[in-house]
């Protein structure tokens, strides 16, 4: 019988979350990945990293930071105080905070259509 100990689990389980987060920032960039798929699991290793050492441990929370980072940059949502503020608050829940990175995606890339001139419909 096939057995596996906790570091195996581990591996598998983040081997597994880079996979769908790979397949998430696909789905919602259009399929235009800025990054080859060999440099995007680098990226994508580093952002869980990020997440992890912040307290982000579902997927939906670092999805939502990774989405963010694709959007404008890690230095951009590293640096930003919100973001700052989402990722030091560790009393809140996880769906909180995922909402939260969520709320500041959406408002960050409406203020960047604002700034293109886009029309909205």
């Amino acid at each position: 019988m096939l057995e596996l100990d906790r570091k195996q689990m581990s591996t598998i389980g983040e081997t597994q979350l880079r996979n769908n987060l790979a397949d998430f920032l696909n789905r919602h960039l259009g399929g235009k990945a800025p990054l080859q798929l060999d440099q995007l699991d680098a990226e994508l290793d580093a952002v869980i990293n990020h997440c992890r050492k912040a307290g982000l441990r579902s997927q939906r929370a670092v999805a939502a930071y990774a989405l963010a980072c694709s959007l404008f940059g890690n230095d951009r949502v590293g640096n930003d105080p919100s973001i700052a503020g989402i990722l030091a608050d560790r009393n809140s829940s996880q769906m909180d905070r995922a909402l939260l990175i969520e709320m500041w995606t959406a408002s960050a890339y409406s203020d960047f259509r604002r700034g293109q001139g886009a029309s909205y419909v």
